[in-house]
């Protein structure tokens, strides 16, 4: 079943989405309204719950739903949202089993937040962005914060092609893997087990790594009193800091 709604996009500056199972992905197009497309089984189409206040638009998905998902293996929801080029607000978006997909997007903040879903985030541009998965991993390319977290009990957390004024990470088991475009202001990193990498157009750095038997490993890069600060924390991994400047 199928389901469409549109929504004039001049007075929204907030999208405030709450679901249980339902993957969601969220892009820019060459359109004037916000447009909302969900399909799935007729049970968990018609109980998604879509609504507008004066300045946003709240998609939520009833918390029975991720029961009777569990019972019925013909359950299922997609939501897809489309939003114009020339928007820019604010994303609020928690799942507890589905993946998140967002991209082309531009605002001021942006928080993200899963149990076991995977986070995909790629052209983005915010001025904070916060990403969280329970047990999924996060991914990023090719986005612009100021304020950057991230964070995952089991899953990696990586980041390509993207660049954060201040930023944070923080797993227990998985990775943390940042290539950056441009030089940041401070970062910390935190991972009990999982490596640590850093790659960015920085020839100094005041990095700290405290850790019971790992060590820091650089490239190009000349650790320093004064340089933007790396700070980060884990029981027995590496750090590796590595400069991009040719």
């Amino acid at each position: 079943m199928n389901r469409n709604e549109f929504f004039q996009a001049l007075p929204v500056t907030k999208l405030l989405l709450r679901l249980t199972s339902a993957t969601l992905e969220i892009c820019t197009d060459d359109i004037e309204d916000i447009h909302i497309m969900v399909s799935g089984s007729k049970t968990d189409v018609d109980a998604l719950r879509i609504a507008s206040s004066a300045d946003g638009l709240t998609v939520e998905q009833p918390v029975s739903a991720l029961a009777k998902s569990a019972k019925a293996p013909d359950s299922w929801l997609q939501i897809a949202i489309r939003l114009p080029r020339s928007w820019k607000g604010a994303i609020d978006a928690r799942t507890v089993t589905g993946w998140m997909n967002i991209r082309s997007v531009a605002g001021t903040d942006m928080s993200l937040d899963t149990v076991s879903g995977m986070l995909m985030v790629n052209d983005v541009s915010f001025l904070t962005l916060s990403a969280r998965a329970v047990t999924g991993s996060v991914k990023l390319e090719q986005v612009s914060a100021g304020k950057c977290s991230l964070f995952s009990t089991s899953g990696s957390l990586t980041a390509h092609a993207s660049s954060v004024k201040e930023g944070s990470a923080n797993t227990v088991t998985g990775q943390i893997v940042l290539a950056l475009t441009a030089p940041f202001e401070t970062l910390s990193l935190n991972s009990v087990t999982g490596d640590l990498r850093v790659d960015a157009p920085m020839s100094e750095c005041n990095a700290l790594l405290r850790s019971v038997s790992g060590r820091i490993h650089t490239s190009g890069v000349s650790i320093l009193e004064g340089a933007p600060r790396l700070s980060a924390t884990t029981v027995s991994s590496d750090m590796d800091l590595t400069c991009t400047i040719e």
